[in-house]
């Protein structure tokens, strides 16, 4: 069986062999990578990745036995499309001559590209992942007129306000629906993804596929005992539709209750002190500082910046409650990795969420309500016996969802399937 995968990026297998610094985003494709690599020679498997370069030097090589491909994409603006990218993907199937093909991001060109070449396209796999019609139609995520309006010097000279990044969307949501109009095959984990799936193209073939979630995260389990209870840690917080200006609101309603409480916000750093770091704010880092300051939360809330997954790792085990306060969400590894570590959990109840925990597992509740959030908040920290309950329920439901061999087993059937069905 020869497998092409397609990736919105680099690997860090083959980033650290070019000695290159590898991409801590989209743990998902790491942790399936991982596990399929186990397995390749054993199942007769041999695989092939194809991702984007910045340019064509060294595009094409082998590491570990895996043959790889790059092309050139500009993922800096996955919005535009580039017509190019049909004649490159073709001729990378061409060369490697996969029996499937595994696409990683429904809205990015190389996707819609690998779609257009007719003569692979029906071995070909789509994975599901952000859905951005639903990501446009929430950018704002309930911000008020004034900072949408708003721009930065840092918005004006990137061309980058947040009506921009809204169109920007839009843009992508556009790419994904021709994409998955046309695809024969697309795999995914929820009910949601799934509807989303059936509404644009019903008579195409929907495969459920859980996903494996990076190393790191199947060693360790949260112990109450090591951490500082009354902190708060969000996994991301860099767009507004992540919700993390809700949680700073709701964390304003729980400081004088909880003198102690501390809010840890992983991912890009939108703050940016100091003076050079004035100049490289957008608007809605600017709204998420000045929330900050007007509640006085300057020693409460830290902006972690980008972390390793070790290090995110660590940032769980040590933090009181892990909370998702995004407006939506399609299955959020970040949320997945808290429940497999049994970390207590407060997340929206959005989107494909409900698929992946239950009232029992994960306390929910409506995304943007600050009140409802502070509350769900506070009840965890002073129910220590719900708090405990939901994370070894969590937990429990994530070993099975999360199991790297039961997922490799229905990824392996997805491929043999579609093989079958273009013999």
């Amino acid at each position: 069986m020869r497998v092409l995968w397609i990736c919105n990026l680099m690997p860090p297998m083959f980033a650290e062999a070019a000695k290159m610094k590898p991409s801590n985003r989209e743990g998902w494709v790491t942790g399936a990578l991982e596990t399929l690599v186990r397995h390749c020679r054993e199942d007769g498997i041999q695989l092939g990745v194809a991702f984007p370069v910045a340019n064509e030097d060294n595009a094409h090589g082998k590491v570990k036995g895996i043959e790889y491909f790059g092309f050139l994409e500009n993922t800096a603006h996955p919005e535009d499309y580039d017509t190019a990218l049909v004649a490159a993907i073709g001729l990378i199937c061409e060369e490697f001559h996969p029996d499937v093909i595994h696409v990683f991001g429904t809205e990015y060109p190389h996707t819609l590209a690998m779609i257009r070449v007719s003569e692979w396209k029906k071995r070909a796999v789509v994975h599901l992942q952000g859905l951005m019609q639903h990501c446009a139609d929430e950018y704002y995520a309930g911000l008020p007129d004034d900072v949408i309006e708003e721009a930065t010097l840092r918005d004006v000279i990137r061309k980058d306000s947040l009506s921009r990044q809204k169109e920007k969307y839009e843009m992508r949501a556009v790419n994904e629906e021709q994409a998955l109009m046309l695809a024969d095959n697309a795999c995914g984990r929820t009910d949601f993804d799934k509807a989303f799936f059936a509404s644009v193209h019903p008579d195409a073939t929907y495969y459920s596929l859980n996903e494996s979630l990076r190393s790191c995260f199947y060693e360790g389990v949260w112990d109450p005992d090591q951490c500082e209870i009354h902190s708060i840690c969000v996994a991301q917080g860099n767009l507004p539709l992540k919700g993390v200006h809700v949680m700073i609101e709701a964390l304003a309603l729980l400081k004088d209750k909880y003198p102690d409480v501390k809010l840890y916000i992983a991912g890009e750093n939108l703050v940016n002190d100091g003076p050079v770091g004035a100049l490289l704010r957008s608007s809605y880092g600017e709204y998420l500082r000045a929330l900050v300051k007007k509640d006085e939360l300057e020693d409460r809330v830290r902006f972690m910046g980008q972390l390793k997954d070790t290090e995110i790792k660590q940032l769980y085990l040590s933090s009181g409650l892990f909370v998702m306060p995004s407006f939506i969400e399609n299955s959020p590894n970040s949320l997945g990795e808290a429940m497999l570590l049994g970390m207590p959990c407060v997340a929206s109840e959005v989107g494909g969420i409900p698929s992946m925990a239950s009232e029992e597992e994960v306390s929910f509740v409506k995304p943007g309500d600050v009140q409802a959030l502070a509350a769900a908040v506070e009840e965890l920290f002073e129910d220590r016996e719900k708090a405990l309950r939901l994370a070894a329920a969590a937990r429990k439901r994530a070993i099975l969802t999360y199991d790297r061999e039961a997922n490799y087993k229905m990824l392996k059937w997805m491929y043999e399937s579609i093989i079958k069905d273009n013999s």
